[in-house]
């Protein structure tokens, strides 16, 4: 700690959250009861997989345990595996603890005895939570040579050999990678439908129980294959996840398509084996594809998350985590959110069965007055508030500015104050409230205080890459709590040039930080108060999307601005959202919408925020409303107000981001109302992989909603076949929700 900085605050007595939050529940009179939510077991991973005698899986099970009811991530839940059926083992800890995502995993290896294989996932609790996978101990599958060296597409052909499924749907055959379906099988004979979708070429042919795959055999395929002849702007899609869906199209030297592979998935930490496949035809063919020859693409390493929906990680300190991440505002954000979600959900179970909300003040306290003096209890820690004084210095229609009257010499003159004050009032209350819903008033001043105090300015580690610039926390408006404040507050920086309280900050630096800090926590209180105190809803919104929400609060002001003409104010407000946009569209396949957990990195707060900006200007401004004046959460609110399909809005919503003023394509797909190459300057950070006329093979690791671009231009005179299957070729788990969409370019 620097000189200067120890003795400036006292701190009141330490109050764990965790009694916090037994004296809610409780009412403060009668024993404490404590009522479980319902959990379920999702299977997010490692189901339906093949393996030979003794293989240990490549894939681990995974399941995630959630929330029933909120859909929220349930961390620390034991997890029990079982073998129920079948010749395999648990090699992995039998009892396993779900992480700050709700997952868990276990490791299995094959036995001796073919058939099929069952584990069971089971949560002990109220409710038992289990889910069951199924999995299948196999012979490697033996494709004889084929009778006939030539196939017409469409037609039939009979495979023979041995160790073939007589399940015909569990046999997956490849033509080079485009699947073909089989209508009847035995262990010795399969018959199948050759590919319509094939061009004129030599293939490779082979037979697959998941990714146990047999030799190839080489396969002419003669010409007659269907070809999908697209419009500029013409869009073709599949969604099957068994990857029977193929197509094949044209080119003549400048034609180009979009291709888009996703992983439309709702559970929020699964990852998903993803492959491309793309078959030259034409004028590029080789002359014998002897197998198929992948080219994988390097897999990506994620950063682990920061596991911040626990109690563990609240009572860290802050300091021993903030350095672990490029954005101490997200990570700060993250704290105060989990904290809210466990008093939120005690909060509803208290009020279960009884009607009204939280009282307010008893009378009408008064508008605060310029020079009167207040303490307040300032956040640092779990059961660490500071004890700080402050004058209101300057009170607007709307906000009431108070500063520490511990805060440096020299900070912001009452010019400043007067200027955050009338960004508030003119544009940030009005603008926000028109789109989201109103803040409570709970203390009845009419107002909004910001507290301006260097308690935000100790909150980052020295030496951090970023800092916390100012917050709104939801035990203020909870009244009956220890160390509320009971009333509407936000907190943030003061001006510190010589540094006394962390790293130095400078006034025109705070000036031009602070404005969009208020707009995002405004939304934040806003949130707060429409679910938590008028719905009593039983927990936060999920993080993905109420950082989402409070993000595009900032662009609505900065439209405002916009609209007056005031380009200054208009970057004060976009800057953030535009950086964090352009750090998502750097990887788009390697980040997930979807953050249930951890405290989202700057390009997964990116992707947020562009999705909540196309689903505003598709369904218009009174969508954000819905969303936040709901007890409904996540994807489930996302779809709910749209009333459109998840994977339905996301494959529109990626397509659109490339689309958007290229001149080939129509709402809905591009930005309504915003020019997104426009917003996000040059060079446009989204640069598809280039497949030209040649074979490929993309596999990919893809979060859940998670998508990969790619440009196909086909050799001239020649074709590009495409499909999208699971690992190895096969079919996907159905959790993936693998999708394919093409768009034809020029």
């Amino acid at each position: 700690m620097k000189a200067g900085r120890s003795g400036r605050f006292r701190s009141v007595s330490r109050v764990p959250i965790a009694g916090a939050l037994l004296a809610f529940v409780a009412c403060s009179s009668g024993p404490t009861e404590v009522i479980e939510q319902p959990l379920e077991v999702l299977i997010a991973g490692g189901d339906g997989q093949y393996g030979t005698a003794g293989q240990t899986l490549l894939a681990p099970l995974h399941v995630v345990v959630q929330n029933a009811i909120t859909g929220l991530p349930a961390k620390g839940r034991d997890v029990r595996w079982a073998v129920e059926g079948g010749s395999a083992s648990i090699v992995s800890a039998v009892a396993t603890l779900t992480d700050s995502t709700g997952s868990a995993r276990a490791t299995v290896r094959m036995g001796a005895t073919a058939g099929e294989v069952t584990v069971r996932a089971s949560a002990p609790g109220q409710n038992n939570a289990t889910t069951l996978f199924r999995l299948y101990l196999v012979d490697r599958p033996e494709l004889d040579a084929l009778a006939a060296s030539t196939a017409v597409p469409g037609g039939s052909l009979t495979l023979t050999g041995g160790n073939f499924s007589p399940i015909p749907e569990q046999n997956v055959v490849l033509f080079s990678g485009i699947r073909a379906r089989v209508t009847s099988a035995t262990s010795t004979a399969l018959a199948v439908t050759v590919p319509a979708c094939l061009p004129e070429r030599s293939v490779s042919v082979q037979v697959q129980l998941g990714v146990v795959a047999s030799a190839p055999r080489p396969l002419d395929i003669l010409a007659g294959g269907s070809v999908e002849s697209l419009a500029v702007g013409g869009v073709f899609d599949a969604d099957d996840p068994e990857g029977y869906p193929c197509v094949t199209l044209p080119g003549d030297g400048t034609t180009e398509y979009l291709v888009i592979a996703q992983a439309a998935s709702k559970v929020g930490s699964a990852t998903h084996p993803v492959t491309l496949f793309g078959l030259a035809g034409g004028a590029s063919s080789p002359a014998r594809v002897q197998g198929l020859a992948p080219s994988f693409e390097a897999p990506v390493r994620l950063p682990r998350p920061i596991e911040t929906d626990t109690t563990a990680w609240r009572e860290l300190p802050f300091s021993e985590v903030a350095r672990r991440t490029d954005d101490v505002q997200a990570l700060w954000d993250a704290r105060l959110r989990a904290t809210e979600r466990a008093l939120a959900s005690a909060r509803a179970r208290a009020a279960s069965g009884r009607t009204g909300g939280l009282a307010a003040a008893e009378s009408p306290a008064a508008v605060p007055a310029v020079g009167e003096r207040r303490t307040f209890s300032v956040y640092r820690s779990p059961g660490d508030f500071a004890q700080v004084s402050a004058e209101a210095r300057y009170v607007g229609a709307h906000a009431a500015l108070f500063v520490d009257v511990n805060a440096p010499a020299g900070g912001f003159t009452l010019d400043d104050l007067r200027l955050f004050s009338q960004r508030f009032d003119d544009m940030i209350h009005p603008v926000v409230t028109d789109a989201f819903g109103s803040e409570s008033d709970l203390d009845r001043n009419e107002r909004v205080i910001i507290l301006f105090t260097p308690v935000v300015n100790s909150l980052t580690p020295t030496g951090s890459s970023g800092f916390v610039g100012g917050f709104f926390f939801g035990l203020d408006l909870l009244t009956d709590q220890p160390s509320s404040n009971a009333g509407e507050i936000f907190y943030t920086l003061v001006p510190d040039p010589a540094g006394s309280f962390g790293d130095p900050r400078s006034t025109q630096g705070l000036l031009d930080v602070v404005p969009a800090v208020l707009a995002h926590e405004f939304q934040h209180m806003v949130n707060f108060n429409e679910r938590a105190l008028k719905l009593k809803a039983s927990g936060n919104e999920t993080v993905w999307l109420s950082e989402a929400l409070a993000q595009y609060a900032e662009e609505l002001v900065a439209r405002s601005y916009e609209a007056r003409g005031d380009a200054e104010s208009v970057s004060l407000f976009r800057g953030g959202v535009r950086t964090r946009a352009r750090r998502y569209l750097a990887r788009p396949d390697t980040v997930s919408l979807i953050v249930s957990a951890g405290q989202g990195t700057l390009a997964e707060r990116g992707a947020g925020f562009l999705f909540l900006t196309y689903v505003a200007g598709r369904y218009g401004p009174a969508v954000t409303g819905r969303l936040t004046q709901t007890a409904l959460t996540g994807v489930e609110n996302v779809e709910t107000q749209t009333g459109t399909a998840w994977p339905e809005l996301l494959e529109d919503w990626w397509a659109a981001t490339w689309l958007d003023e290229l001149g080939v394509a129509s709402s809905p797909l591009v930005y309504a109302g915003t020019e997104l190459r426009s917003f996000l300057g040059t060079p446009f950070p989204l640069v598809p992989g280039s497949l030209g006329g040649a074979d490929f093979t993309r596999s990919l690791a893809l979060r859940s909603s998670a998508a990969a671009y790619y440009i196909v231009k086909p050799s001239p005179g020649g074709s590009s076949t495409l499909r999208i299957g699971g690992k190895g070729g096969g079919a996907s788990a159905p959790q993936a929700l693998p999708q394919l969409r093409v768009v034809r370019l020029r």
